[in-house]
């Protein structure tokens, strides 16, 4: 079934994110780095003005949208949701001014304009996508997912190259693409727009339930962006957009990589223990955890493996040589921040206890802001990176130690060795084999030991998981039978 609800999700969870990811490096090329620093402070800031004013309500709705089974308990759940999208909206409109002004963002019309349309539509469209996703709406998850970030990425991309390189026309460009998706997903889903008083009663519940994973929100976004925060305020704007480039491409590498495989295991688990098996929901986000590990795992290594010629192709060179310092530390802290998100925080949702996000995330928070300043002080740009991966590392364990010892949740540890052996045989057969020897351009050497470790890692998973292997062989045999 997870397999099956994976492969369903497959397009939204891969053609977004890349989009994302191949944006961070192009944009190196086109903007300079003050520019930069100020397109991914305000999509950092979208991120937030989400959680503070939207969050709470998308929670609440891949947990208990599904419950709705009447009518009138719908028309009740979509009178919330109008009231709650034009009152968000008129905040994130006022968190957007206040950021700007703080961060000492000159406040032209076009950069306000700009601004409050990306974030507005930007955070709109991501709570539709998690109603989508409740709803089991497949293709118009898919819309939401996808929309923004590929066609915006092209409409943005026009407006930087062609009229003039400014993260204002960057930012419009986006939320051009957002509205075009705001219309396909509200007449897909048949929203109806009301002004109707909201239900206390689902009001309360959904508040109940979203606002500590809203502050949990807060707290994860200091952690996963504070870092912008204290370097700008160190270094400016020129330095925010240096750091930003590896810090970016890490972490949203390893989002990336999760989200191939983390959309359907939740509302799956949930769809168990509302059956009653309490412990095949468990075994379900084990399962997952185990899952995203062996993506996490070969990505992170492979990664390191394929730096420096990476790098020398795909950023451009004022930006080159803080990426390769900042690079891996920011992969490696984005696997282990995935790995908690998607299965040790999940189990906290499953059993309603959002306080344990809470909790978690301020570990997280704490560690990684106090680590980040002494960082950035001893050791630069780099050292603040290592502090904020001290701090998802402190993160991670308390999380994983609590889910396990409270919950219940069993780690597969037999799997997560095996997967640990292919990755660091993936790893040796690259590094006695140097890039030059593959081929003699950087783009080749990429390509190559990309084909190349994904051989040995999967062949290596084959043999490691000989269980894996066999049912593979029955399904093989059993399709030739068909076809006789």
């Amino acid at each position: 079934m997870l397999m099956k609800q994976t492969i369903l999700y497959l397009p939204a969870q891969i053609a977004g994110p890349l989009f994302q990811f191949l944006a961070a490096m192009v944009w190196t090329f086109w903007l300079s780095p003050d520019a930069y620093g100020v397109l991914f402070y305000v999509m950092a800031m979208q991120e937030l003005a989400f959680v503070l004013c939207l969050a709470w309500l998308s929670h609440y709705t891949l947990r208990f949208a599904g419950t709705f089974s009447t009518q009138s308990e719908r028309e009740k759940y979509q009178q919330v949701e109008n009231a709650t999208l034009m009152v968000s909206s008129v905040l994130q409109i006022i968190v957007c001014v206040l950021s700007l002004a703080l961060q000492g963002i000159p406040l032209t019309t076009s950069m306000i304009g700009a601004t409050v349309l990306y974030v507005v539509t930007r955070s709109v469209t991501n709570y539709l996508a998690e109603r989508a996703r409740a709803g089991g709406q497949i293709a118009l998850y898919t819309v939401a997912q996808t929309l923004g970030p590929v066609v915006g990425f092209g409409f943005a991309f026009l407006l930087v190259v062609f009229v003039r390189p400014q993260p204002d026309l960057a930012l419009l460009g986006f939320a051009l693409a957002h509205i075009l998706g705001l219309l396909a997903l509200w007449n897909g889903m048949g929203l109806r727009l009301t002004f109707a008083r909201p239900d206390v009663a689902i009001l309360k519940k959904a508040l109940v339930f979203g606002v500590p994973l809203v502050v949990a929100g807060v707290i994860a976004w200091v952690s996963a962006n504070g870092i912008r925060n204290i370097v700008q305020f160190e270094g400016g704007h020129e330095a925010v957009g240096l750091v930003s480039v590896g810090w970016a491409l890490g972490q949203r590498l390893a989002s990336f990589v999760a989200m191939l495989v983390t959309a359907a295991a939740f509302p799956l688990a949930v769809r168990y223990l509302r059956e009653g098996a309490r412990e095949k929901a468990l075994h379900q986000l084990s399962l997952n955890g185990a899952l995203l590990f062996a993506l996490l795992a070969p990505a992170t290594g492979g990664l390191m493996m394929i730096l420096h010629p990476a790098v020398a192709v795909m950023i451009a060179r004022p930006f080159q040589e803080v990426t390769l310092s900042v690079l891996p530390l920011a992969a490696f802290g984005g696997a282990l921040r995935n790995l908690r998100i998607h299965t040790t925080d999940q189990v906290f949702m499953l059993f309603e206890r959002t306080d344990l996000c809470v909790i978690a995330s301020m570990i997280e928070a704490v560690v990684t802001v106090a680590a980040c300043i002494l960082g950035m002080r001893w050791g630069g740009l780099t050292g603040a990176v290592a502090g904020c991966v001290i701090g998802f590392i402190v993160g991670a364990l308390f999380s994983f130690f609590y889910a396990v010892m409270r919950f219940g949740l069993r780690v597969l540890w037999g799997s997560v060795l095996r997967i640990s052996l292919a990755t660091a045989l993936m790893m040796m057969v690259l590094w006695f084999l140097p890039e030059q020897r593959l081929a003699p351009h950087p783009v080749a050497q990429i390509i190559l030991s990309l084909v190349l470790g994904g051989a040995v890692y999967g062949l290596a998973l084959l043999a490691l998981f000989p269980d894996a292997l066999g049912g593979l062989r029955i399904k093989l045999n059993a399709l030739r039978r068909r076809e006789a």
